[in-house]
This record gives C-alpha cells, structure tokens and sequence, in this order.
C-alpha cells in the first residue's frame, strides 16, 4: 500500500518525537535517576555482632562535565537518610583520560577541572554520614589523574583512603577489618600487603575492579564491594550489555557474586562515562545488610 505524503510525513515526524524522546531518557533522565537496591547478604561464621550491619556502597562518581555536584550531594543525602552503618566508597570519584590531551579534555572536562572536580568529589563525601564510619579505596580514573591529590581531597573529609591496606573498626565489641586493595588496572592489587596482620572470620574488602574475584583464594568470609563496570551503562533486553570494561565480559556486570566463603557485590555507580547515556541499567545506591547463615 502507498502512502499519501502527508501520512508518510506524520509518520515520519512521530519517529522523530520517539526517537527524541528515548535520547531525551537516555542522555538526560535515566542517568540521574538513581535507585536504591536493598540486598540481604547471608555469612556463614559471621560474628554475632555484625548480624544485621548494614552497609551503603557508593562506587564511580565520576565528577566531571557530564556528573554534576548537585547531583552527587542529591545522592549523599538520599544514603544518608538511610542511616547505614558503614558507608563503603569504591573509587573513580572523577572522570579522566589515560591518555589525556586535547581528547581527554573535550571527551572528559578535565584537564585545567580535574583539581576542582576532585574537590567536589570530597566536599560531597564529607557530608557522608554513618554510625561506624566512612570508608574508601582508589578507581583507576584517579589514578589517571592523580592518585595522590585525590587521596588528599578525600582525607580532608576524615575518610581514610585504604590503598592495598586495611584498618579496623569496632562494632559491638568484635573487630572489623576493612581492607582497602589498590585498582587492578593502575596500582595494582597486593592481597599480601593489604591483610598483613589479618586474623579474622570476616572482613569487608573495598575493590574497585571485581576481575581480581574470578582467582580469589583468600581464606575465611568477606564481603568484596566492587563497581568499575557501571553495569555497562547500557543493558539491552535479552541480550544485556554489550559492552562492560572487563576481561570477563558481562560476568561480573552487576550484582552479588559467591566463591567459596567470599562474596562480592558488584554496583552500578551513580556516575558514568563517556558516552554518557545510561539504558536499563539505572545508577545505584546499594545498602546490603549482613544476616547471619
């Protein structure tokens, strides 16, 4: 059947309010309407006093042109109202380019920001609140920029930066260690190092990269809290996405993983990257709760 031109033209003019409409949700509203997922997280031999610990993940801020600070202390203060009792940070608390250069700056806004985006990245975190503490370890878009000055903007928060070390915290009187291990694609990560002195049943381990779950031989149970993938960004039905920054593929996208005692929940972040568009995939604030097995 032919079409008239100016039914030809209706049509064609409602593709482009559908297709509008579906950059519009991609580019400008998915991407910043976060979610809070709640996951009950079973242990076996966990100590009594952590039974019903609850922690809020936050991981890949990614400040910069396309993440802005409003939205990030927006995000704060939705995990605070859930007044977790440990808030774990992941990493990436900027976006910028291992490469640099002219592209970097275009692509990422960094460059002559990155100083003032890691600013804001430890300005948000230091409204952060949680009854035992605030933790956080290193992603490798920091250590692309600089590893140190954002260590140090996020320190002037009071939150410890656990690179391939561990501290301690005391929770109804039984020790939790919390181990911080170094970004798998810059620093390096150094298990030997970061549990020197560990002797535990249980710890919770920050690591931005979750590939280091697929070999992980750590004896006794840990939580592993992990993002660096954003659950691709983009998830298709069916077929889910196509592209995360991983060597295992969609492995480990997204979710909760187990391997032997060890646990990992991988988040999908409350930033992104370029591109920067989000499908089916919202960014997350993930508030699990230790339950004993």
């Amino acid at each position: 059947m032919l079409l008239s031109r100016r039914t030809f033209l209706k049509r064609l003019a409602a593709s482009g309010v559908v297709v509008a409409a579906g950059g519009a949700y991609t580019f400008w509203l998915e991407p910043r309407h976060v979610a809070v997922t709640r996951t009950d997280v079973p242990v076996h031999g966990l100590p009594a006093a952590f039974n019903n610990l609850t922690i809020a993940h936050l991981t890949d801020l990614h400040r910069s042109r396309y993440v802005s600070r409003e939205y990030l202390e927006r995000c704060i203060e939705i995990t605070n109202a859930l007044q977790p009792d440990i808030i774990a940070c992941t990493g990436d608390y900027i976006s910028h380019s291992r490469r640099g250069g002219t592209r970097g700056r275009l692509v990422y806004g960094d460059g002559d920001n990155a100083h003032q985006y890691a600013r804001d990245a430890g300005d948000c975190l230091a409204q952060a609140r949680a009854k035992y503490g605030v933790f956080a370890s290193l992603g490798n878009h920091d250590h692309w920029f600089d590893a140190g000055v954002v260590t140090r903007e996020i320190e002037k928060a009071g939150i410890p930066v656990l690179r391939n070390a561990g501290t301690t915290v005391r929770i109804n009187g039984e020790t939790l260690p919390v181990i911080g291990l170094g970004d798998l694609w810059s620093e390096g990560v150094n298990i030997d190092r970061a549990f020197a002195g560990v002797d535990a049943p249980f710890s919770l381990v920050l690591m931005h990269n979750p590939d280091t779950f697929e070999h992980w031989s750590r004896p006794c149970a840990h939580l592993i809290l992990s993002g660096h993938t954003h659950g691709g960004q983009v998830s298709l039905p069916v077929v889910g996405p196509p592209i995360v920054p991983s060597q295992y593929g969609a492995k480990y996208a997204q979710g909760l993983f187990q391997r032997g005692d060890a646990q990992m929940y991988v988040s999908r972040g409350l930033g992104l990257i370029w591109p920067p568009v989000r499908f089916n995939c919202r960014p997350e604030i993930a508030l699990l709760r230790l339950q004993s097995a």
